[in-house]
């Protein structure tokens, strides 16, 4: 109670219009600041809806919601089939940062090697268990059973990194799998990747996988939440179907997590469905179908690099952005709106 009496009297102080809660989802606090001061609530989707609140706070959030301004379509509709969200909505598609862009521009396909004769695959991720790592590595263990000379590249760290570097130790992979940690140059390793594999459970939009199309890497992953509207199948990579019950995910190395959501957006529907994931058989065959011929994956590269910069350019992104929030964070009272 005091720190929403303190957040009203802040808001309050500083004169503004609108209040801008990022990802903060069902905060109590945001929602009585907001009645207390008289400013506008403008909520920013990308991820909080995933997990799971006390119906009643998410009620009393929701009515306060002026606009939602969501990362995908996927977390729009989270937005209003998990929590009944009525309120104007606008879609933003997120965007690359210009650092990144500038450093992919420097990378660019009359420079991009060709496919490696090993090749080389590439997680970016939290290694935590709804981001799917252990079946990355289940995965590689199939293609190097098939008779594929394949390695993989794990950039990130998390609570999950001593389970996962355990069971590629039980698997027999530790010549062809690093883990690499908290990579600071990741320009590096986006093109340093013939392939990068995203088998996540859940994913409201996947920096990862627009980062690493623009640096011309076709994309693996799975086919849930915003994950089709980031990748587009058959053309900048390819998208797994996700079939398999989670009740089974921990005899593949899956772990319990907090951060784990128990239902997800189906795109192939348009409906909520029960968390679920993909098959390590079909990363692999959809990885070796990427890497199995030049000429396909080139045409893939360029095709991811083209997507990248036309869909989710930063310029266009902020301009969306702030034409959203000035929208939706309109106020008669005043004659301007101040955030």
């Amino acid at each position: 109670m005091l720190r929403q009496r303190a957040l009203a009297a802040r808001i309050k102080r500083l004169e503004s219009d609108v209040l801008l809660s990022w990802s903060g989802f069902a905060r109590e606090a945001v929602a009585e600041a907001v009645r207390r001061s008289g400013a506008v609530l403008v909520y920013r989707e990308g991820g909080g809806c995933w997990f799971e609140h006390a119906p009643a706070a998410a009620d009393r959030f929701t009515r306060e919601i002026s606009g939602a301004i969501c990362n995908t379509h996927a977390s729009m509709r989270m937005l209003q089939l998990k929590w009944g969200y009525e309120g104007p909505a606008q879609v933003c598609l997120g965007g690359i940062r210009p650092d990144v862009m500038v450093a992919a521009d420097a990378c660019n396909a009359d420079r991009r090697t060709p496919l490696k004769r090993r090749p080389r695959i590439g997680v970016a991720a939290r290694l935590a268990s709804e981001k799917g790592v252990c079946l990355a590595i289940h995965a590689v263990a199939r293609l190097r059973a098939a008779g594929m000379d394949c390695v993989l590249d794990i950039a990130g760290d998390g609570p999950d990194r001593w389970h996962l570097e355990a069971l590629v130790a039980t698997l027999g992979l530790e010549s062809e799998i690093r883990f690499l940690g908290t990579v600071v140059n990741m320009p590096a390793f986006y093109r340093s990747l013939d392939v990068l594999l995203h088998p996540a459970l859940q994913e409201p939009l996947g920096n990862v996988t627009i980062e690493a199309q623009a640096f011309g890497v076709p994309v693996v992953a799975t086919c849930v939440d915003g994950m089709a509207e980031t990748v587009r199948h058959g053309r900048t990579g390819l998208l797994v179907t996700a079939g398999e019950p989670y009740a089974t995910y921990a005899r593949l190395g899956g772990t319990p997590s907090s951060m784990q959501s128990t239902q997800v957006y189906d795109p192939g529907t348009d409906k909520l469905r029960p968390a679920t994931f993909a098959r390590p058989q079909a990363l692999a065959d959809a990885v070796a179908a990427v890497v199995s011929d030049e000429v396909s994956h080139q045409r893939m590269s360029t095709a991811a690099e083209a997507h990248a910069r036309d869909t989710f350019a930063f310029e266009r992104h902020v301009d969306a952005f702030i034409d959203a929030v000035g929208r939706f964070g309109q106020k008669t009272a005043r004659g301007h709106s101040r955030l």
